[in-house]
Order: structure tokens, then C-alpha cells, then sequence
């Protein structure tokens, strides 16, 4: 490569980040390498099978730092310090999960905030997406444990009907492999899909509950 342009593996090195996040940014479609995507039909067209073609420039570099900065949710922790307590430890955990589900976080946060102003401690420690929905972890109060799990019952159902990635409206996408809660636009992420149960099992949580009081 010359000296403004980067291979997958420098790119992601200047950037940060594994390779294989650079190339999971680049398969979502909405910040793309200046020069373009190689794409190959051996694998249904998806960029995994061409990453060593892939060719980042210098601007490339810095508008995936930024795209970085929102996946973080930079923006998110600056604003929302007084109710966000990253979480500690030999393995902390972090916001593990996709930057469309930030409007679901701050109402969430907003929540804590009220119960902060009345005196009942309530801080986020942590959150995840496990089968295509949100779920979130706190220290708080005893007292109020009841608002709490409420508040984040609420932002689980929401998950459940916003993209992942955009927060555009969306469902569950049951795929082979991994199931998220994705756009139209956005729906290749999950592929290839299992048809018999895309678009008939929305909460896979859920189901798996009624499937086990089936067999009781």
C-alpha cells in the first residue's frame, strides 16, 4: 500500500480496534471505505471473503474513529455520568451492544435520574444484547426495585421493535447463527436466516419459555 492507504489489518491498528470489528462496521453498510466494498459471490456477496482487498485511506481512518466514538456511546457517557457507573473488576462489562438502542438507553437513564432526585440511589452499571434484546444492569436501592425491574422491562420490549443499528423501526431476525433485532436495511447482519421461524418467534426468550412449558 502507499503512504495514504491501509490494508484491513493497519487500518484497524490505527483505528484501535480488531480487524474483525472494522470488517463487521464495513458488512453494516453505513460508513463505507472511500474506494468502495469488494464483494465476492462465493459467500452471498458479503464482504467476509474479501478482506485482504479491502483499501482504507487517511479520511477513511478518521471517520471510523469517529464512527468508534458512537459505538462507544461517547457522547452517552459524557452526558449521563451522574447514572452511569461503568462497572469494575477483574472482567467489567460494558455497553455491549448495537448504537441504534442509544434512544432506549438515555430514556432509561432518564428514569434513574428521577429516582436519584428523590433520594433513592439508582445507577447503570452495565447492559447487553443476548437473542436480539436489551438488557440492562444496576445497583439501587431496595425500595425501589420494583420501578426499576419496570423501567427495564420497558426498554426490553422497546429493543425488541428498534434496529439494532439505526433505531429505526425493526424486528427480531432469526437467523442460523445469531438472532438481532434489525431494519429492513439492516436485516443481511443476521443471514442467513432460519425461515421456519423468522418473523414467527419476535422474543426468543419468550418462546424458549413457552417451548419448556410445553414439554412439562
Amino acid at each position: 500500500m502507499s503512504d495514504d492507504t491501509y490494508g484491513l489489518r493497519a487500518a484497524a491498528e490505527l483505528i484501535g480496534i480488531m480487524p474483525s470489528t472494522l470488517a463487521y462496521i464495513v458488512s453494516v453498510g453505513d460508513v463505507l471505505p472511500e474506494r468502495g466494498v469488494p464483494t465476492s459471490t462465493t459467500y452471498e456477496g458479503t464482504v467476509w471473503n474479501d478482506l485482504t482487498k479491502f483499501v482504507f485511506t487517511s479520511p477513511d481512518i478518521e471517520r471510523y474513529k469517529l464512527e468508534m466514538d458512537r459505538r462507544n456511546f461517547a457522547d452517552f457517557k459524557a452526558e449521563y455520568s451522574d447514572v452511569y457507573t461503568p462497572d469494575e473488576g477483574a472482567n467489567p462489562r460494558g455497553l455491549e451492544f448495537g448504537p441504534g438502542w442509544t434512544g432506549i438507553l438515555r430514556e432509561f437513564c432518564d428514569h434513574m435520574r428521577d429516582y436519584n432526585d428523590i433520594g433513592r440511589s439508582c445507577k447503570l452499571r452495565w447492559g447487553k444484547e443476548k437473542f436480539g434484546a436489551l438488557k440492562l444492569f444496576c445497583d439501587y436501592d431496595d425500595s425501589i426495585q420494583r420501578y426499576v425491574e419496570h423501567a427495564k422491562g420497558v426498554a426490553y420490549g422497546r429493543s425488541l421493535g428498534t434496529c439494532q443499528e439505526c433505531g429505526a423501526p425493526g424486528r427480531l431476525r432469526y437467523g442460523y447463527m445469531i438472532c438481532l433485532t434489525l431494519c429492513d436495511r439492516h436485516a443481511h447482519l443476521a443471514e442467513p436466516l432460519d425461515l421456519e421461524k423468522d418473523g414467527k418467534v419476535l422474543d426468543v426468550t419468550a418462546w424458549t419459555r413457552s417451548q419448556r412449558r410445553r414439554t412439562e
